[in-house]
C-alpha cells in the first residue's frame, strides 16, 4: 500500500506574555515550522524523521518533539503503521519562540489530517504538548496550543481534561519582537523554570495568576490595548525573577515603552521579548528602538515585526 501523505505549517508562539504562566499564548508570524508526515498502515507502529532542513536544523534536536507527538497520536488512536516525517526548521531554538512546539504542533495537524479520525482539538494539543517532554523534560501546552490552534490561547486543565481555547481580539495587533542571536544556553528552559519561586502567598498567586490573567483576557476581547500592555507588565512572580538573567531587559523594555509600545515582556522564558503595536509602522519604530539598546549593552539581535498567526490545523495540505 501506498503511503498517505500530508504536510502543515506551524507559527512561533510567545508564551506567559507578563502573568499568563504556562496558560496564555499567542502564535505571531515571526517564524514557522512545516512538517510533512507519510503513513502506511501497515507493519508494526513506527515513527522515523527521515529529514530535517531549514536555517535552524541544526540545532532542532532532530526534530524529537515531532518525532514524540506522531508517537503519542498513534498510540492514543491505538494505531499501528509507520510514519516518516520531514521537518523544515524555521523557528530558531532556545529563544522562547516555541521552537519545539511549532514542530510537534505541524506533525500532530499533519498526521491527524491523514488518519481522519474525529479528535477533540483539546486532545490534539494534549497530544502535541507531550512532545514537548523531549525538549523541555516535562509536557508543555501553551506553546503547543498556540501554535495548533492559532492566535491567542488559554489552557488549563479540569481534573484530568486539558481545556485548550482561542481567544479573539476585537482590534488587529501587531507585535515587534527582539530575537537574541547569541548561542542558547545548554538547558535554558529547566534553568529558567528552576529560578522560578516555589511558594507565593495566596493572596499574591489571586492576584497575579489569577486576576490579571483573567484581565487580560477581557482586554483582549475589548480590545483595550492600553490595559493589556500594563498587564503584560505586570507580573510580580516569574517574570521579576526571570528578567535578572536576561542581557539587557531593562533597556530593551524602556526603549520599546519610548517609543509608544503599550507594553512589553518576556516571548516565554526568553531571551526574545515581545512588543505590542498598534500599527505595523509603529511596531517597525519599535522594533528599531529595542535593537538600538540591545546593541548599546554589546548584544547582537534581529526583530521581526509579526501579527496573529493562524493555527497548524488550518493550514493542512494533502499531497496524495
Amino acid at each position: 500500500m501506498r503511503a498517505v501523505c500530508a504536510s502543515a505549517r506551524a507559527y512561533s508562539s510567545s508564551a506567559n506574555l507578563g502573568p499568563g504562566f504556562d496558560v496564555l499564548a499567542v502564535a505571531h508570524t515571526s517564524y514557522y515550522d512545516e512538517v510533512t508526515a507519510c503513513y502506511n498502515e501497515k507493519g508494526d507502529r513506527a515513527v522515523e524523521v527521515v529529514e530535517v532542513a531549514g536555517p535552524f536544523a541544526e540545532g532542532s534536536g532532530g526534530a524529537a518533539s515531532a518525532r514524540r507527538a506522531a508517537e503519542e497520536l498513534l498510540a492514543k488512536l491505538g494505531l499501528r503503521g509507520r510514519v516518516e516525517l520531514s521537518v523544515y526548521k524555521g523557528v530558531p531554538p532556545g529563544r522562547g519562540l516555541g521552537s519545539s512546539g511549532a514542530s510537534a504542533a505541524a506533525a500532530v495537524a499533519a498526521l491527524s489530517s491523514i488518519l481522519g479520525q474525529r479528535i477533540a482539538r483539546s486532545e490534539l494539543v494534549y497530544v502535541a504538548g507531550l512532545g514537548e517532554t523531549e525538549a523541555a523534560g516535562t509536557p508543555h501546552f501553551d506553546n503547543v496550543a498556540a501554535s495548533l490552534l492559532g492566535g491567542f490561547v488559554l489552557v488549563t486543565t479540569i481534573g484530568n481534561r486539558l481545556i485548550a481555547k482561542q481567544v479573539k481580539p476585537n482590534k488587529p495587533l501587531f507585535f515587534a519582537i527582539l530575537v537574541p542571536s547569541e548561542a542558547p544556553q545548554k538547558q535554558k528552559t529547566k534553568f529558567m523554570r528552576s529560578v522560578i519561586p516555589q511558594s507565593v502567598e495566596v493572596s499574591l498567586a489571586a492576584r497575579n495568576f489569577g486576576g490579571k490573567t483573567a484581565l487580560m483576557v477581557l482586554a483582549l476581547l475589548e480590545g483595550d490595548l492600553e490595559l493589556l500592555g500594563e498587564l503584560m507588565m505586570s507580573d510580580e512572580v516569574v517574570e521579576r525573577a526571570r528578567a535578572r538573567y536576561i542581557n539587557c531587559y531593562w533597556a530593551v523594555r524602556e526603549a520599546a515603552l519610548s517609543m509608544g509600545a503599550p507594553g512589553v515582556s518576556l516571548s516565554g522564558a526568553g531571551p526574545s521579548m515581545i512588543a505590542l503595536a498598534w500599527s505595523e509602522t509603529r511596531a517597525s519604530m519599535i522594533a528599531k528602538a529595542m535593537l538600538d539598546a540591545y546593541r548599546e549593552c554589546g548584544g547582537e539581535a534581529e526583530t521581526r515585526i509579526a501579527t496573529l498567526a493562524p493555527g497548524a490545523l488550518e493550514l493542512v495540505k494533502s499531497m496524495g
